[in-house]
């Protein structure tokens, strides 16, 4: 399905409501007064791949690598609008790297690249909760997650509930939510983990971001997207919120070729995106805010990313 067919179908189903998405030409048009655009940029499952695919990976040969990611990053921060960089969790994976260094390079890079904010997945945990907290506070990068007690485990002061990111005039409020562990892992000290209900505490801290007045409130999940049993996934957070604008999905490795907008409790909206898996894909959704309108979504991209060959 093309991007006119998309949009053309998503509107005659009712789900943009109050949505506005623009052509990507209208970025460039000349900036209102009081106008101020954000660009949010995101992966999730990226599994240690630090380095592109390699060249027996059939399709995706030659896609993927931090390099070609800082490349793209920094050409879209270069155009100097507000930009947010976000991680929905299974950055680390079943590689040589994370066997090398147990997340502390898959963290730096992170860091390096210059995240903003992170949630985790199950696959972060393959080294163990002390492990874990041992790479978060060497490298300073502390994950956003609501829907976890850690306080009987090595990590009670290395996660945060929420984040509010400010840029230029924007209040950006960030939460995490991921899924139960219990019975994907199984690690040391993992009777210790306790599992709140996602939704109830996804809500309740989206509910504390409004408060603090947000201009949007962005949800990081390794739920993911949509299952057929029903059981807690985007879908149902998205359904199932009072004033969540974004869910910046992972853990089913879906590649999207745009966002699913829900109708949520509120009888808002609430839009799920997704980038596929192992570094290949970079989502992108642009923003406008005006005084008057408040936010309207006004581009979305899923941005496939590959190897520079030399000249």
């Amino acid at each position: 399905m093309n991007r006119r067919t998309f949009i053309q179908n998503t509107f005659k189903a009712g789900l943009f409501t109050g949505i506005s998405i623009l052509p990507a030409s209208s970025l460039l048009a000349k900036k209102m007064v009081n106008e101020t655009y954000l660009t949010l940029l995101h992966t999730n499952d990226t599994h240690s791949k630090i380095f592109p695919f390699e060249s027996n990976s059939g399709h995706y040969a030659g896609m993927g690598g931090i390099e070609s990611r800082k490349r793209m990053i920094e050409q879209i921060r270069s155009k100097g609008q507000p930009t947010l960089l976000l991680d929905a969790g299974d950055f680390c994976g079943d590689r040589p790297i994370y066997d090398a260094f147990k997340g502390k390079a898959e963290l730096e890079a992170m860091r390096l690249l210059g995240y903003d904010a992170f949630t985790l997945g199950e696959k972060d945990f393959s080294g163990g909760i002390d492990n874990l907290a041992t790479q978060i506070q060497a490298t300073g990068m502390k994950p956003t997650i609501c829907n976890y007690d850690f306080t009987y485990t090595a990590l009670q002061n290395y996660y945060q509930p929420y984040t509010i990111i400010h840029r230029e005039n924007l209040k950006i409020g960030v939460l995490g939510v991921l899924l139960p562990l219990h019975d994907k892992i199984s690690i040391s000290g993992i009777e210790n983990l306790v599992y709140l209900d996602a939704v109830e505490q996804a809500n309740k801290t989206a509910n504390i971001l409004q408060q603090q007045q947000c201009d949007i409130i962005i949800c990081l999940s390794h739920l993911g997207d949509r299952y057929a049993d029903g059981r807690i996934s985007d879908e149902v957070l998205a359904k199932n919120n009072d004033c969540i604008d974004v869910i910046i999905g992972g853990h089913t490795h879906k590649f999207f070729n745009q966002p699913r907008v829900y109708q949520n409790k509120s009888s808002g909206h609430t839009l799920v995106n997704q980038a596929g898996w192992g570094g290949i894909q970079m989502g992108q959704l642009d923003y406008v805010f005006t005084n008057t309108t408040h936010k309207k979504l006004i581009r979305t991209r899923n941005i496939f990313l590959k190897e520079k060959k030399n000249e």
